[in-house]
């Protein structure tokens, strides 16, 4: 895999805060204050939509290379993959799964060479922790 830069790599960190913080939570491991904080499931359900919201703005970036048809439809995946979650009466499985499956466009991005080369590592490192973080809420 090809190494990911420092910057980026610490904006991904930062990304994956509040998915780590609110399943501690919901794991019992800290208690956040109430006065301050919202339920923990609403942060990682509100958070999971924030990170497709947030993808489907880099692929808005990635399109805007070429701004052909199919890369403007791939850009506006995960908005509605967003949106579609939060109208659902359990967001955090359809969030994981919609986090998951933009893997497959970052792979046709990277393969257009449309994204950097450290895309991949950056968004399976991140993507990772959503994931557990969604998953974990799901299941609790």
């Amino acid at each position: 895999m090809t190494r990911v830069p420092a910057l980026p790599a610490l904006f991904a960190l930062v990304l994956t805060l509040p998915f780590v913080y609110a399943a501690a939570a919901l794991a019992g491991l800290i208690t956040p204050p109430r006065a301050y904080w919202a339920d923990a499931f609403t942060v990682l359900n509100s958070y999971g939509a924030i990170y497709l919201g947030m993808l489907g703005g880099v692929y808005w970036g990635f399109a805007a290379k070429r701004a052909n048809v199919l890369d403007v439809l791939i850009a506006l995946v995960p908005l509605f993959a967003a949106f579609g979650a939060l109208v659902s009466p359990v967001p955090a499985l359809p969030l994981a799964i919609g986090i998951a499956a933009m893997l497959l466009f970052d792979l046709v991005y990277i393969s257009r060479g449309m994204a950097p080369k450290y895309w991949l590592p950056l968004r399976l490192y991140s993507g990772l922790v959503a994931c557990a973080a969604l998953l974990y809420a799901y299941y609790a």
